[in-house]
């Protein structure tokens, strides 16, 4: 973000209007009753910028913890020991006690040294913040930070005391009110100095586009002006000098207060890349389910290059084969450049990115052969960030944006990257795996018609041939010989069904069946398929309860199949007989069938799984594990939903289980309470 026009005219007015309040003062009273009227003037003055320079040490670290970026340390770095060195000059300012003394030194000129040296370091400091390129939070230098900031604080107290301890044998800086030749040389040195970082901080501003670098070079070009304004004085304490003191303070005043406004302006930011972050980590795998891969990537990809203010943006799979990084999607990048483009590992950003598994900048890539190319030679992109794709340790891809001018990245750019390259290998894992189980789906669908197929022709012979075997015997057979054709011919039917069933379950997986709907009563339904099923059993008793016709219009044959199924599974779960249950009653608009049984109930472990195909609800060994898997449950389930309806379960091991399903009342119907 660059500096704004507005706020960059309202900080020069601030700094401005102080100095012209100072220079109306000075022509009223002259330089004389300044400090006749205000003996504590310099001192106020200076406290004033102690102060402001511990608020603006304390914003830029702030700051620096919040973007990673180095410059802003140094400035916390530079303030921080301008204020401890501060503190010193203000204490050691003559006239604070009698005979010219202050509070813990003994001469005038203490303090004029302590005043050199306090801006010395700030301009040391702000030069280094121009150039600075570590430390980057994240990084193994980040832990040196707090103990750099300490020392350099340490250093100048150090230094200041020093100075105090051994003020007679410091050289004079001023000689009866006139400056001796080594203030005047230091004076332009500072002037100089922060003329020079004025210019580096405002040109590494346009780089980086950090406002903090252009109020800072903003403020740097006042306090040389400021030096400037003492020089012109002609070597001595007069108007000129003690008017630079509001320069000292506008150009603090332009950091301090541009700081806590764009503070504003970062928590904003900061608050939109959070949501930006957590709305890239949403995509998962619903989206992936919709959207597909390819433009599920397409997606991510635009993002990031809208959220970074990326010109380029490029998602690239390994090929383990030829070891070669393939572009798979681009922005800002033509098609014939996707077509052909490949990067072998360790080669190129790309292939560095990948090669380093990490996460991976350049700062300006013209300055870097390794990382050149004609494209960037032709000035499109200087700057960039990539990131591997990563699933465990194993890169299978790089996500990599370009920028158009040199510059820094964030910690938190550089997590957004991450996050996308994470997203990215999510999506091309979860559509890996998506293909081979529709492999594994497609193979187990093709092995079960040919099955099925293979099996029907047997099963229908031995039928045949049991029929047969019954009329041959012209005199008749024995019992237990009639018996034995019934088991034969009863198990038969019961491996027809089950053919039956996965030629359909098929089926359903290659098309959706039609469904021929007619209206009919779902009660009455019920109970001719409960006394069609109770001839089967002796053990059970069947009972269908209803009250009021409940009409649905639906498939009749396939509603006669679930309701078949559903009380074919209670008897078959319920080995010692009992009641079977079968519930029909209409619910505002929908119509709802309970089939309970008082059988052995569903594990719990197993209930998730119950209307998967070829899931048996109870282990191998236990009541009412059948040696064939049933599909019944599964179709069922396939058929309800066909019909826009809904089927579920309630289960207790050894208690029982209630099946139910509800479809939508045929038009016109409501329940009229009755049911």
């Amino acid at each position: 973000m660059a500096l704004n026009a507005s706020s960059l005219r309202w900080l020069i007015g601030v700094a401005v209007g102080l100095a012209a309040l100072h220079g109306a003062l000075a022509v009223v009273w002259g330089p004389g009753p300044v400090i006749a009227v205000f003996p504590w003037y310099v001192p106020m003055m200076h406290s004033y910028l102690a102060l402001a320079a511990l608020s603006i040490a304390f914003l830029s670290f702030g700051r620096y913890r919040a973007l990673g970026e180095p410059a802003p340390f140094w400035v916390g770095v530079a303030f921080s020991t301008f204020a401890v060195l501060a503190v010193f000059y203000v204490l050691s300012w003559p006239g604070l006690l009698p005979d010219e003394q202050g509070l813990i030194a003994q001469l005038p000129n203490t303090a004029a040294w302590l005043w050199f040296l306090k801006f010395s370091a700030l301009a040391l400091c702000l030069l280094t913040a121009a150039f600075a390129r570590w430390p980057r939070a994240g990084t193994s230098a980040e832990r040196w930070w707090f103990w750099l900031n300490v020392g350099a604080m340490t250093t100048g107290a150090t230094i200041a005391s020093l100075s105090l301890a051994f003020e007679r044998f410091l050289p004079l800086l001023v000689v009866d009110g006139r400056w001796t030749l080594h203030t005047v040389g230091w004076l332009g040195a500072l002037v100089l100095a922060f003329a020079a970082g004025a210019v580096l901080l405002a040109r590494r501003q346009r780089q980086t586009g950090d406002v903090l670098l252009g109020y800072v070079a903003l403020a740097a070009l006042v306090f040389a002006f400021a030096i400037l304004t003492a020089l012109i004085g002609g070597k001595r304490y007069d108007l000129w000098w003690y008017g630079q003191r509001f320069l000292w303070v506008g150009g603090f005043s332009v950091i301090l207060f541009g700081l806590l406004a764009e503070y504003v302006g970062l928590y904003e930011r900061e608050r939109e890349k959070a949501n930006q972050l957590a709305a890239l980590q949403q995509v998962t795998d619903p989206a992936l389910a919709r959207e597909g891969l390819e433009s599920l990537l397409q997606t991510l990809l635009e993002r990031m290059v809208a959220i970074m203010a990326a010109n380029v943006g490029a998602i690239l799979l390994l090929d383990r084969m030829s070891q070669e990084l393939v572009l798979r999607k681009g922005v800002g990048i033509s098609e014939d450049q996707v077509a052909r483009f490949r990067v072998r590992v360790g080669e190129s950003f790309a292939g560095q990115v990948a090669a380093r598994n990490a996460v991976f900048r350049v700062r300006d890539a013209l300055a870097d052969s390794a990382i050149w190319r004609p494209r960037l030679k032709a000035g499109q992109s200087r700057a960039l960030l990539g990131a591997p794709m990563r699933i465990g340790e194993e890169v299978i891809g790089v996500v990599q944006l370009e920028f158009p001018v040199a510059r820094e990245f964030t910690s938190q750019e550089e997590r957004l990257i991450e996050v996308a390259a994470e997203r990215a290998a999510l999506a091309v894992e979860q559509a890996r795996r998506l293909e081979e189980v529709l492999k594994q789906e497609r193979l187990r669908d093709e092995f079960i018609s040919a099955a099925a197929h293979e099996l029907k022709t047997p099963v229908t012979t031995i039928k045949g041939y049991v029929q047969l075997m019954r009329r041959w015997a012209p005199e008749g057979h024995e019992p237990r010989e009639l018996e034995a054709f019934a088991v034969i011919n009863a198990q038969c039917d019961r491996l027809s069904r089950r053919v039956e069933e996965m030629l359909e379950a098929v089926r359903y997986q290659a098309a959706p069946p039609e469904l021929r709907r007619v209206r009919f009563d779902l009660g009455e339904l019920a109970a001719q398929v409960a006394q069609r099923l109770q001839v089967t059993t002796s053990l059970h008793r069947l009972v269908v309860r209803h009250g009021a016709p409940v009409p649905v219009a639906a498939d009749r044959e396939r509603i006669e199949e679930v309701l078949a199924s559903l009380l074919d599974n209670a008897i078959k779960f319920s080995p010692h007989g009992g009641e079977v249950e079968v519930r029909v009653r209409a619910q505002e608009e929908n119509a709802i069938v309970a089939v309970r049984d008082h059988g052995v109930g569903i594990p719990r472990e197993r209930q998730p799984h119950i209307f998967e195909p070829f899931y048996e609800a109870s282990p191998a060994g236990t009541p009412g594990y059948r040696s064939v898997v049933s599909l019944s449950l599964y179709l069922s389930k396939v058929q309800i939903e066909l019909h826009q309806g809904r089927i579920w379960f309630e289960s207790e091991e050894g208690q029982g289980s209630t099946f139910s399903f509800r479809l939508p009342l045929a038009a016109g119907e409501r329940d009229d309470g009755k049911a």
